[in-house]
């Protein structure tokens, strides 16, 4: 379990990114499943931004980790994943304040944390990233996980990149056999066991048989300071081969771990025999029979070192869980692959008086068809440097193609999920965001109508004004006598008409800028909502909301339909290109692998073969040595063309 561990100011971000589509990997139906803040996820962030602020002089506040499991430990359950989240924050010392864990993939969760408690008490991250590597290794331990501590422990040197193209050129890694370095440490390390307590020649002999060429590396005072290996065919640019020290292919197989390992072997093991052995010696006053043997060991000492390896060799087997074979299917005479066996059956024969065990004779070698041979060998008029290049490419495509599939089983997963009701449709998203946008403006919308309310209201009341300005203005050139009889004076009049004027101006006032406010608030809520009219949108869609939702449900099911037959369309495409690219790269492959096993003299009678075909294919004024067009890269040039320019002389004088 790996807690990557980042801090930030603000909670709502972190939850917006959780419940949005994700920026490293698709968010797939995002949810909580623990915490101690209850709600709908912008409820809950802004709960835990509400107890950080307590303490606004922090300037990050919000502890954020998340936890993350290989592929290894598989899919783990909604419970589970709770119960190690509640573990982890209380491990971590961060119960007593508002936190969440929320869940968007199968292999992590994202935790968000409050710094600040309930009661504004500060939290320390101090040592955090410790503290929380300590509570993962208890989680791993207490729920039966992989230990990350094991999983990134490496055994041995690594393969690096370059190494790694290099082997992928010869055809190992991908599909193939592992890269060169990889397989001799395991075949290193099966021999070592085999040849456990027997010394160095039993080991030397175990690699010959399996393949590995070695040099001892001894020092000129005579101390042995270890091993160098390599494997057949594996060369460098100029076809040396590539020798490597046994301690940069695994750290225990260093001659100081290995020595002991070995031991001294069977032709130093001491003539007194071993107690756990039930073997005779006969008495040293007994002269043992002559075997023809001059100068060498008697049968008795020959069949005590043959007993104590094969007391070594069912040790070793026993160590490795390895079942013995029935003697009895065993051959008499049959060389064994393992050189610990072959080394004890040398030994018995030799002590029995009998032949050597036969050496394997090898079979003989099938024909190679000839490189013009198109359909053995199709890629045979290609150069090394050309197919190493094809098989780069065609790897190339691989890759591609892999990626287009994987989009299109997301595009059919997606399909399905949009169909079967799992994961809501981008039609009736888009309705809810667009209601969701339309409610986030609603108080400039009922600003809006407030304010276009407040401004009819004032054109209102500066209407009735003028017409009692005006029946007033008017009166005021009246004789006293009719405005006796109309109860009434100039003098009123006049006041009349001042206060009418008044009042005009007043309410024309408050209704320019009540029409003002109303403009602001309808640009406000234009531009958040993205309508052209905010408040009839609004009002649209909450009294037809049920068949709004209904006809965006049917759309996003033919939508569904059709990303998931286009899904299935396009993976079943990805992988007829896939076959055939495969196909291809093993053939060339075959042929890279067959040029390397040929004999030496034949690939060099090929390659010059090929590079004057490439030559007489040429254009004739192309031919010419320093002239014309540079020979491709699917050819091999001529020798001479290989070879660099001569400098040029001195430039002699001019006229």
């Amino acid at each position: 379990m790996i807690a990557n561990i980042t801090k930030g100011r603000k909670a709502v971000g972190a939850l917006v990114y959780d419940f949005g589509p994700g920026r490293r990997d698709e968010h797939i139906n995002p949810r909580i499943v623990a915490g101690n803040v209850t709600g709908t996820p912008l409820q809950v962030a802004r709960a835990i931004d509400h107890t950080a602020r307590q303490r606004p002089e922090i300037k990050a506040p919000i502890w954020r980790t998340s936890l993350s499991l290989p592929d290894e430990d598989g899919i783990l359950p909604d419970g589970q994943w709770a119960d190690i989240a509640t573990a982890f924050v209380a491990d971590m010392g961060f119960d007593g304040a508002p936190w969440v864990a929320v869940r968007h993939g199968d292999d992590h969760i994202h935790l968000t944390v409050s710094r600040v408690d309930w009661s504004g008490q500060l939290l320390t991250d101090r040592f955090d990233y410790r503290r929380a590597r300590q509570a993962a290794d208890r989680l791993e331990e207490e729920h039966g996980l992989v230990r990350a501590a094991d999983r990134f422990r490496a055994e041995g040197p690594q393969v690096r990149n370059n190494e790694l193209e290099a082997a992928h050129r010869r055809g190992r890694g991908l599909d193939g056999p592992p890269p060169e370095r990889e397989e001799l440490r395991r075949i290193v390390r099966e021999v070592r066991d085999a040849s456990r307590g027997l010394g160095r020649e039993a080991f030397e002999s175990g690699l010959e048989d399996a393949g590995v060429s070695f040099r001892a590396n001894v020092a000129s005072t005579g101390r042995m300071n270890g091993y160098s290996f390599t494997l057949a065919g594996w060369v460098d640019g100029s076809d040396e081969p590539v020798w490597v020290a046994a301690s940069k292919v695994a750290r225990d197989l260093r001659w100081a771990d290995l020595g002991p390992v070995l031991g001294d072997g069977p032709a130093a093991t001491p003539r007194i025999p071993d107690p756990r052995i039930e073997f005779a010696v006969a008495p040293a006053a007994a002269p043992a029979p002559s075997t023809g043997l001059q100068n060498g060991p008697t049968c008795e000492e020959l069949a005590a070192a043959a007993e104590r390896g094969a007391e070594i060799l069912r040790q070793g087997q026993a160590e490795r869980g390895i079942v013995p074979v029935p003697q009895q299917e065993q051959p008499a005479v049959a060389r064994s692959t393992d050189p610990a066996a072959a080394l004890l059956a040398h030994y018995r024969a030799k002590a029995a008086g009998q032949p050597l065990p036969a050496e394997p004779v090898p079979a003989v070698p099938a024909p190679i068809p000839a490189w013009t041979d198109k359909t053995r060998r199709p890629h045979g008029r290609m150069s090394n440097d050309g197919l190493a290049a094809a098989i780069k490419k065609r790897e190339g495509q691989l890759i591609t193609l892999a990626r287009g599939k994987a989009q299109a089983k997301e595009e059919i997963r997606t399909g399905d999920a949009i169909v079967t009701g799992q994961v809501t449709g981008p039609n009736v998203q888009e309705l809810h965001q667009r209601l969701a946008r339309l409610e986030k403006a609603e108080p400039h919308i009922t600003a809006f109508r407030d304010a276009i309310r407040t401004a009819k209201a004032a054109e209102k009341a500066a209407n009735e004004a003028r017409g009692v300005w005006r029946e007033a203005n008017g009166r005021k050139d009246m004789s006293r006598w009719a405005l006796w009889k109309m109860d009434t004076s100039r003098s009123q009049e006049e006041t009349r008409a001042k206060g009418a004027s008044e009042t005009i101006h007043e309410n024309v006032d408050v209704a320019a800028q009540s029409r003002t406010a109303a403009s602001k608030a309808f640009e406000t809520a234009r531009k958040e909502t993205g309508v052209p009219d905010p408040a009839g949108e609004l009002t649209l869609l909450r009294e037809g909301w049920t068949k709004f939702v209904g006809d965006a449900h049917d759309r996003d099911q033919v939508h569904g339909k059709a990303q998931r037959y286009n899904g299935r369309s396009s993976a079943e495409r990805i992988d007829v290109s896939i076959a055939k690219v495969e196909k291809r790269v093993e053939e060339l492959r075959q042929e890279q692998t067959l040029r390397k096993t040929m004999p030496k003299g034949q690939r060099e009678n090929e390659g010059k073969a090929r590079s004057a075909a490439a030559r007489a294919a040429l254009p004739k004024a192309a031919r010419k040595a320093g002239t014309g067009k540079r020979y491709g890269a699917a050819y091999e040039q001529p020798a001479h063309l290989r070879q660099p320019p001569k400098a040029p002389g001195p430039r002699a004088p001019g006229l």
